[in-house]
């Protein structure tokens, strides 16, 4: 039986985390022959959200899940790094916080992980604007080329990565994109899925054009650090 910690981290999401919370534990209760684990970071979130987390597993004393938050908004980066300082599970899906993940979609994970694979890409076909599409284009394009791959994303944020991949490197300033990537890298066996979305019904989106258009710029030092071994623990 895998063990799988489902690792959601999050900042003012009080209207989405409780109603993607729901759904979440709807589906993996229908899931047989795995063991799940609920782990939240709250980011230094100023509105409702702990609180209202703290109550939803209050009524659901039968979820395995555990709550870590941050006095103030650090970064994602830092909100993985805590969560992977408590994580002993097998493996880890990544979902965001703000309920576009799919949670009927978990069980096309589990159904790869029973053929082997280490790393499991989700794919999420989003409808985006010309800018976003050409930079997102240029970055592929720039990473399949290092990474002799044909990996439609390269950066999801619905996802499963084994856990002893995570124990074995060092995270820098933003490297929370870039984990599928240093797992490929690595040459951890990995598959990419089709899954879909929900779009969002409460809060603003906290992603930008200029953050694809950054990464382009950003993904020639990841090459140079992976190039020079700065992705493990020794180093």
């Amino acid at each position: 039986m895998f063990r799988i910690t489902i690792l959601i981290p999050f900042y003012n999401e009080e209207g989405n985390i409780v109603r993607q919370l729901k759904d979440i534990v709807q589906n993996i209760d229908r899931i047989k022959n795995y063991k799940f684990k609920i782990l939240l970071v709250d980011d230094g979130s100023t509105d409702q959200s702990s609180i209202k987390v703290e109550k939803f597993f209050s009524e659901n004393k039968n979820v395995d899940f555990e709550l870590i938050k941050h006095p103030k908004n650090i970064g994602k980066t830092k909100a993985f790094e805590s969560a992977f300082k408590v994580i002993d599970t097998d493996f880890i899906l990544f979902m965001d916080g703000d309920y576009q993940d799919n949670p009927s979609e978990i069980n096309k994970f589990v159904e790869k992980l029973d053929q082997g694979f280490e790393v499991i890409i989700g794919n999420q076909e989003k409808k985006t604007g010309f800018i976003k599409k050409i930079a997102a284009l240029i970055y592929r394009y720039l990473l399949n080329n290092f990474l002799k791959t044909q990996v439609k994303t390269h950066s999801p944020q619905f996802y499963v990565i084994k856990y002893k991949f995570i124990k074995d490197i060092k995270l820098n300033k933003n490297d929370h994109r870039y984990l599928v990537i240093i797992a490929l890298y690595k040459k951890f066996k990995f598959c990419e899925i089709k899954v879909s979305y929900l779009k969002r019904e409460y809060g603003i989106s906290k992603f930008s054009s200029f953050k694809i258009i950054g990464a382009i710029f950003d993904t020639y030092k990841l090459i140079l650090r992976l190039k020079a071994g700065l992705y493990t623990k020794s180093s």
